[in-house]
């Protein structure tokens, strides 16, 4: 009867002992494997702002949502750190936070699949220092703060160099317009002609706020001064601008500068009547000006980057669209 005991007991040790120690072996690995691996996926880039801070990625693995913290990276070196600002339609928006590597930043592309690492970065990769955010520390709560100024920037490791006295933070304004030009007829004709006048303009902000600008305006009039003739009016305008922000993402420019009207028209004056002769010269003459201009331009911004334009003042009446870069 012992004989059997001791056999069974030792049967039972020799079915156990190999079961234990791979219980023991799967909990080393465990242990050793990378911490908050689980939490690195791949996503598409979609649509890059100009201004490099806004992106819109691919949520293919529905594992992001407002308020996440997530860093972006390629081929395992982190390029930048951002918060998911919206979820819409199987895409999310995100803001920059923070620059890692300025390399790695400059591969970024459309189209581009790229390394997502959600929450805590602080193991992804061997050169990775990225210290872990508080919670509530720089949380965007819905997409309005897509259009927020504050952007948190790291001293030793941050890129970001954003002056919060700046209302629009980018040097360059790109725009282009549309206006209505009027020209007075000849007398024997009276009345006015009418056209469209386009423009283009560049401001850049030369100091916080302040924006120097030039502008581009350009009108043909058909049939004027006389039937069969056309007449070109070029509009230069140089402005001095200062920005002061108002509600609800809109900008006023108040201006101060100085414009000049040249007009080009080859076949004016050229008829058989005298008279008309003179009256055409002259009413070509009356559209050659120039001289100080003063009003306020109005942007009010529709998505990051892009503005809806308009400038009332003593030179012209225009409305149109700009971006910032």
């Amino acid at each position: 009867m012992k004989r059997i005991t001791a056999l069974f007991i030792y049967l039972i040790l020799c079915i156990s002992t190999p079961a234990l120690a791979q219980s023991l072996v799967d909990d080393a690995n465990l242990s050793t494997s990378p911490e908050g691996s689980e939490n690195v996926f791949t996503e598409t880039i979609k649509i890059i702002s100009g201004s490099k801070k806004i992106f819109i990625l691919s949520n293919n693995n529905q594992q992001l949502g407002p308020g996440d913290f997530i860093s972006l990276a390629l081929d395992n070196n982190l390029a930048a750190r951002a918060v998911v600002a919206k979820v819409h339609q199987g895409q999310v928006g995100i803001k920059i936070l923070k620059i890692y590597s300025l390399s790695q930043w400059g591969r970024l592309r459309r189209n581009q699949d790229v390394q997502v690492v959600k929450g805590d970065d602080s193991l992804f990769g061997k050169k990775s220092t990225a210290p872990k955010e508080t919670e509530g520390e720089g949380k965007i709560k819905s997409e309005d703060d897509l259009y927020s100024s504050d952007v948190v920037v790291d001293d030793e490791t941050g890129v970001f160099d954003e002056n919060k006295n700046r209302h629009i933070k980018p040097d360059n304004i790109v725009g282009v317009t549309g206006a209505l030009f009027d020209a007075a007829e000849v007398k024997s004709r009276g009345g006015t002609v009418r056209t469209n006048e386009f423009g283009i303009s560049w401001a850049y902000q030369f100091a916080d706020n302040y924006f120097v600008e030039g502008i581009y305006g350009r009108a043909l009039l058909d049939n004027f001064p006389g039937d069969g003739t056309q007449t070109l009016v070029n509009h230069l305008t140089a402005r001095l601008k200062y920005n002061i922000k108002g509600p609800l993402y809109t900008f006023f420019m108040p201006y101060l500068g100085f414009h000049s009207y040249t007009v080009s028209s080859p076949d004016a004056g050229k008829t058989n009547n005298s008279v008309t002769n003179e009256e055409q010269l002259t009413a070509i003459d009356n559209l050659e000006k120039s001289g100080p201009v003063f009003g306020i331009t109005v942007m009010r911004r529709l998505v990051p980057g892009w503005f809806i334009k308009a400038d009332l003042g003593s030179d012209i009446l225009n409305v149109g669209f700009a971006i910032e870069f």
